[in-house]
């Protein structure tokens, strides 16, 4: 049988049915889920020839595309598919995206996965359009994804539509890895004497310094581009999209208001003085990770699991840990309201294994599902201690449990238990988590659902205006335009549907706090 490649196109998969029908029917029926490593062989297009007899076709592997982790690259013979395969019959065959457009390419082919991992926007725009089930229609089919919807009205609410229609499941219990903080090298600022900066003025001149005592250096680091901005806005008072003022209720665009220009402001100078890298808009996982281990940069921000999986790598003397957020703006302090799961599941409209992915889903959001995608199975990942589970030393950290059993990646968790990665987190790493709860913004980084026709005009309306504000944005920071341009920045906004858009997003808060109903 071929083994799968992670990213084989599924039109090249069809070539080789046609080749190899004949060995795929026969390995489905002499059982090819009958080990571990007969499992992993199991090919689309074996499984699709083997869809021909009804034996094979109970085989067939449920697909599913998820994203692709560098830290974590994604591996077929994780344990959490093998234990998926124990507890539920299921095979489950992960696809990961090569790139931003994998899943609008997967769409427009025609030829879907069973199943996607994704965010709410997108699960709102495609499914709108017919790609996706509106899941809300089968729930009478997952009674535990009945039960846990009901028990928190609070994750409901945030993948239902106006409407009613809800075209994905959030994923939920594992949000406080998601938050994004501030870390520095204490070792580095202890042995010149340095103080963290506690505002964008002290970070400016402290990168400054680090500069001079590494020339070579680009003090300040971060992985992904104008997202950072995200990151940076609760500093500034703001988000750099369409959200609600906390305090007046108003819906603002954040790029127009003038603090936004004062952090761009900031990030340009930055890169002028070389503080930050040249290639910042394309820093991926790798590259970040070799500047922070190898003297080149200081300080930086990212999720915040990322504190101990950096300090596992450094074993000369060198240190990480967490930072306050430096404040832009006198009494900002904050961090961006991250603590939650923003990535979740919808199934294909196009699946012919409809009553499987049912099935798979609902298993995730049991407990039995919970408990064993979160802890994995006796004596193979945890032992009992004292009656209290304890994970085995093959897990030193929280990461770990990621790259060595697939726990907590994407696609293989509904509902999570987080103290099984606590229980492996330094004394260092609980620090980080207590103390970034300390800066949460009073701003929400997420907008409300729209409805249907609300979508179809704002999904290109959104698409023109992000286009505009990231070409501009980054010529900005970059230096190939002049700050004298902003305001001809501006009323370029401006022009594109920005008062309309939250007029429209002013209706979608009002009426979200009413119930989510039209």
């Amino acid at each position: 049988m071929i083994e799968r490649r992670k990213r084989i196109s599924r039109a090249a998969a069809r070539i080789a049915l046609a080749v190899l029908g004949t060995l795929a029917v026969l390995a489905a029926l002499t059982g090819c889920f009958g080990d571990e490593g007969n499992e992993r062989a199991v090919s689309t297009a074996s499984s699709k020839a083997g869809a021909q007899s009804a034996s094979a076709s109970a085989a067939a592997p449920l697909t599913m595309l998820t994203e692709e982790s560098q830290a974590w690259p994604a591996r077929s013979e994780w344990p959490v598919w093998r234990w998926v395969r124990e507890a539920t019959n299921i095979a489950v065959e992960q696809e990961t995206q090569t790139g931003p457009e994998s899943m609008a390419l997967a769409i427009a082919s025609g030829d879907m996965p069973d199943l996607f991992t994704l965010y709410p926007a997108d699960a709102q725009k495609y499914g709108s359009r017919g790609a996706f089930l509106d899941l809300s229609g089968y729930l009478d089919r997952m009674p535990h994804v009945q039960a846990f919807l009901a028990s928190r009205p609070d994750v409901a609410a945030r993948m239902t539509s106006p409407g009613g229609e809800m075209y994905q499941l959030l994923s939920d219990g594992a949000g406080a890895g998601n938050q994004i903080v501030w870390f520095f090298r204490d070792d580095i600022f202890d042995k010149h004497g340095l103080k963290p900066p506690a505002s964008w003025d002290e970070l400016y001149e402290t990168a400054k310094k680090l500069k001079r005592l590494y020339p070579d250096s680009y003090p300040f680091v971060f992985r992904h581009g104008l997202g950072t901005l995200a990151t940076f806005g609760p500093a500034f008072g703001l988000s750099p999209s369409f959200y609600q003022d906390p305090e007046t209720g108003e819906v603002k665009y954040g790029p127009t208001d003038p603090n936004f220009k004062t952090m761009i402001a900031y990030l340009r100078k930055f890169y002028e003085e070389g503080l930050m890298p040249p290639d910042w808009l394309s820093m991926d996982y790798k590259a970040w990770t070799q500047f922070m281990t190898t003297n080149q940069s200081f300080i930086t921000v990212q999720y915040i699991g990322q504190i101990e999986i950096m300090n596992a790598q450094l074993n000369a003397g060198e240190h990480l840990t967490f930072m306050a957020p430096p404040s832009g703006l006198d009494g900002f302090a904050y961090l961006p309201r991250k603590d939650y799961e923003p990535l979740g599941f919808a199934i294909s409209a196009k699946t012919d294994r409809l009553d499987t992915a049912l099935r798979y889903l609902d298993f995730l959001y049991s407990d039995e599902g919970m408990d064993l995608m979160s802890w994995g199975k006796e004596s193979e990942t945890y032992e009992v201690v004292e009656g209290k589970r304890r994970l085995l030393p093959l897990f030193k950290e929280p990461n770990d449990l990621r790259k060595e059993a697939g726990i907590m990646t994407a696609g293989t968790y509904g509902r999570f238990d987080y103290s099984s990665l606590m229980s492996l987190s330094s004394a260092g790493e609980l620090y980080a988590y207590r103390e970034a709860a300390k800066y949460a913004s009073p701003i929400s980084g997420e907008t409300p659902m729209l409805t249907a026709d609300e979508i179809a005009w704002a999904g290109p309306a959104l698409e023109q205006l992000d286009k505009y504000y990231g070409a501009n944005v980054s010529q900005f920071i970059l230096g190939y335009k002049p700050m004298s341009e902003w305001d001809a920045f501006i009323e370029g906004l401006n022009r594109l549907s920005v008062t309309k858009l939250k007029a429209l997003y002013r209706q979608a808060f009002d009426r979200a706090k009413e119930g989510g109903r039209p």
